[in-house]
């Protein structure tokens, strides 16, 4: 057993990730409970940003959490979950993929929800991100890693690669986290989402036989999470701008 553990923390995707993978628990996440713990911290009148915001359905989640959060989306103009927005809010801006139209340090949350990898120029956009969050302002979302090619989508970003893009920003990355595996969300795509793929192949059978690994060699949570992140269709990824933190271009 002794030597599986071994040999896990000697492989090189795990020396690259372990400073970002968190021991506190190994369960199912959620962009929520960042939500909840920014909100802990700026308050309920939080400044927030839902990043590809799409149909605009975010804000129905921030309301109901804080209901005084002033929220903002923005999106590009020809992208399909923006075809399909009934709503129409002030709030709701319309930009060119990368220059966000805010100033400033004027976000204490941006929202970014299987966005970046449907976005042409990742790492100009994050420049952008930077600039618009306080200092000690949160940045939290999901990207694709294993998942199919979906809706556009340009990049598929591995872990390593999500915390380079969002580093390379000036972005300081506090964690990521497995999020649905790879199975289920091939599954649901090779079914087209029918009623087999929601009631039987709607299991994260890749994460259960990681837990299943994990029980067996003794694991600790952080290297249950190294497991599972590894064959997850999505990652988590929870990032803040540095107390300290002056313009990137400073």
């Amino acid at each position: 057993m002794c030597q599986f553990k071994e040999k896990l923390r000697r492989h090189e995707n795990f020396k690259a990730t372990v400073d970002y993978l968190p021991n506190d628990h190994s369960n199912r996440h959620s962009l929520t409970s960042y939500i909840q713990k920014a909100i802990k911290q700026f308050g309920d009148s939080i400044t927030v940003l839902d990043l590809g915001c799409g149909e605009g359905n975010s804000i129905d989640l921030f309301k109901r959490i804080a209901p005084t959060a002033k929220w903002h989306g923005i999106d590009i103009e020809d992208s399909p979950e923006v075809k399909r927005r009934t709503r129409k809010y002030a709030s709701i801006k319309t930009f060119d993929g990368v220059n966000l139209p805010y100033s400033d340090s004027y976000f204490d949350l941006i929202y970014c929800n299987q966005v970046l990898e449907h976005v042409r120029y990742p790492d100009k956009l994050m420049v952008e991100v930077f600039r618009t969050i306080k200092p000690n302002g949160q940045f939290v979302g999901a990207v694709s890693y294993l998942e199919p090619f979906h809706s556009y989508s340009i990049f598929n970003f591995t872990p390593y690669g999500i915390t380079r893009v969002l580093e390379d920003a000036g972005l300081s990355v506090k964690e990521i986290r497995p999020g649905s595996d790879a199975s289920l969300l091939i599954n649901r795509q090779l079914l087209n989402r029918s009623s087999i793929s929601r009631f039987i192949w709607n299991k994260n059978y890749l994460h259960i036989a990681c837990d299943l690994i994990g029980s067996i060699f003794r694991l600790e949570h952080y290297e249950r999470n190294f497991l599972k992140i590894q064959f997850s269709g999505h990652i988590f990824f929870l990032a803040k701008r540095p107390a300290n933190g002056n313009s990137h271009n400073d």
